[in-house]
Parts: structure tokens; C-alpha cells; sequence
């Protein structure tokens, strides 16, 4: 009897036993999101914190999420005291183009104790499902379920990602600038009503080489700008400068067919993936896409009415 009393006193020990020191090292670590569902394009704050007592010193640092899946906008350190207790971690303001259902991982943090060995300790798993602004209804874009793992990002990888942005940034704002003047110093009268001239940029941009080329995101680029300008003059909202949930939710103003709506829907949101989430279309869902913005601009053409024509008395 006092053999097997041992035992279980043993063995509660043994599994007990990293808690217990834990608890013993005057130590907490916590990870929090402020939402856990979102839909494309939103915002979410993450947040690390580590609460331990002053004599404990922090040996690791928080490492951010992935950027393949969860784009970084900013990051704010945490550094403060509270009460008898110093508060470190640091705070992430991350969003996803994206569709689906992701996992943060558990941050490993090492710490040391008044010369003690090197402990490690652990935060709890979060969960994220990124949604379509469409909600419960069907989507035809790619879904998968991806782990984020906490990396080191380089410093030299880091620089370049900044500087490729800052070039693609410079040479867009180049471009509209140039047409801009272009546009103030010869002006041209045009006779194309926005539907005509939407027609013409589209099949413009089908006709051209981008695709064959590789400049995936640039082909989008075009064809979500050419449906912005064409929704800026047919229904006279500032579609060039909202993101695609404000021109949406300004086209739910307008009344629209359901099946026209759901039409620009899929187009803007594909657009967005290609553009910002590295997603890359087949030919058929290329050859899909183009068809759907022919089609919105077809189908939200006003109808003209054509006048009655007066029959002569006597007929």
C-alpha cells in the first residue's frame, strides 16, 4: 500500500513538476487576438505578453507571424511596470487576403532565473478564420487551412521586400501622375460613353502580353482599375479610392440585380487576391474572370427607352 502511494506521489510530481516551477518562477505568458473571425482586408491585433517578477530575465524574443499568410502593418513593443511585476511583449497589427481557417502557434519563450539553467515556457494556441465579405454564400476562390509559424525575419529579406514595395509604389503613383498631365495638357473631347470606354480598356488589357509575361499582379491591377473608373462614372462614387468592402457597400445603395452584385463581388475580390495574397488564376478561372467583368459592365448599362413613334391620322 505504501508502495503504490509513492508511486502516484511520484508520478504527480513528475508531470506537475514543469508547472509547478513555472508558478514557482513567478511567471506568465499570454497570447490574444481581438477578434477571431474577420473577413478579407480587416484588421486583427495580436498581442504577446510576458508578466514575470523583476529578478527573471527574458532571454528570447517575440518572434513575428508569417507574412505568407498574415500581412504585418505594424508593431508596437510592450515594455512597462505593473504593480510589483514587469510586463514585455509586443503588440502586431496583421491582416489576411486570405480565405480560410489558420492556426498561431504557441511562442516559445526562453527565460533564466537569478543564474539558474535556461527554462522555456510556452503561450497558448489561437485559432483565425478569415471570411469572404460574402459570408455563409458559396466562393470560388482557393481555401486551405495553414499553420503560421513564428520565424526570425532577416534583416536583408526585410530590406528588400521594403525596397521591391517603395519601386512598385513610385512607378504606380509615376504612372498616374504622367497621365494625369497627360490628360490636362491635351485634351481630347471623347465621345464614349462609360460603358464604350470601359469595353475598349478591357479588351485592351485581354489583348495584351502581361499575362504571358508574368506580371500576374499588373494584369489585375489594370482590370480592377478599368471596373473602379467605369463604377465612378455610372454610379458616381469615389470607387477609385475605396477599397473594394467600401465600393461594395456602396453598391448596395444602388439596388443592384443579385446576380449583378454577386458578378462584381467575385471579380473585385479575385483582383485582390491576385494582387495582395499571391494567389495566381488558371487559364479557365483567367478566361472566368474576364468574362465576368464584360458581363458587369453589359449588364449595368442603362436602359435607353426609345420614344413612341406617332402614327398619322388616318392610318
Amino acid at each position: 500500500m505504501k508502495r503504490s502511494f509513492f508511486f502516484v506521489l511520484l508520478l504527480v510530481t513528475v508531470l506537475c513538476g514543469p508547472c509547478l516551477a513555472a508558478e514557482a518562477d513567478d511567471i506568465h505568458v499570454k497570447a490574444e487576438v481581438d477578434k477571431a473571425f474577420l473577413t478579407i482586408g480587416d484588421p486583427v491585433t495580436y498581442t504577446v505578453t510576458i508578466e514575470h517578477a523583476p529578478d527573471i530575465r527574458i532571454l528570447s524574443n517575440i518572434p513575428a507571424p508569417s507574412s505568407d499568410i498574415l500581412e504585418i502593418k505594424k508593431v508596437e513593443d510592450i515594455q512597462r511596470k505593473q504593480k510589483k511585476k514587469v510586463l514585455t511583449g509586443r503588440k502586431f497589427i496583421l491582416t489576411s487576403y486570405r480565405l480560410g481557417e489558420f492556426i498561431l502557434d504557441p511562442v516559445t519563450i526562453k527565460y533564466q532565473k537569478d543564474g539558474q539553467p535556461e527554462k522555456t515556457i510556452l503561450t497558448n494556441k489561437l485559432y483565425l478564420t478569415v471570411k469572404s465579405i460574402a459570408g455563409g454564400e458559396p466562393q470560388e476562390d482557393i481555401r486551405d487551412v495553414k499553420s503560421v509559424v513564428p520565424y526570425k525575419l532577416r534583416m536583408g529579406k526585410l530590406l528588400w521586400t521594403l525596397l521591391s514595395l517603395a519601386l512598385l509604389l513610385a512607378g504606380y503613383f509615376l504612372y498616374h501622375t504622367l497621365r494625369k498631365k497627360k490628360n490636362a495638357f491635351q485634351p481630347v473631347p471623347s465621345p464614349l460613353t462609360p460603358e464604350e470606354e470601359a469595353f475598349l480598356h478591357l479588351r485592351e488589357l485581354f489583348e495584351s502580353d502581361l499575362l504571358k509575361r508574368g506580371f500576374i499582379k499588373i494584369y489585375y491591377l489594370r482590370l480592377s482599375e478599368i471596373l473602379r473608373i467605369y463604377f465612378e462614372k455610372r454610379y458616381k462614387i469615389l470607387a477609385v479610392e475605396f477599397t473594394t468592402v467600401e465600393i461594395l457597400r456602396e453598391l448596395r445603395h444602388q439596388h443592384l440585380e443579385t446576380g449583378l452584385f454577386q458578378k462584381i463581388q467575385y471579380v473585385l475580390e479575385a483582383s485582390d487576391l491576385a494582387k495582395f495574397a499571391k494567389w495566381i488564376p488558371t487559364a479557365p478561372e483567367t478566361l472566368q474572370i474576364n468574362k465576368k467583368a464584360e458581363e458587369i459592365v453589359q449588364e449595368s448599362a442603362p436602359v435607353l427607352c426609345e420614344a413612341p413613334v406617332e402614327t398619322p391620322h388616318g392610318i
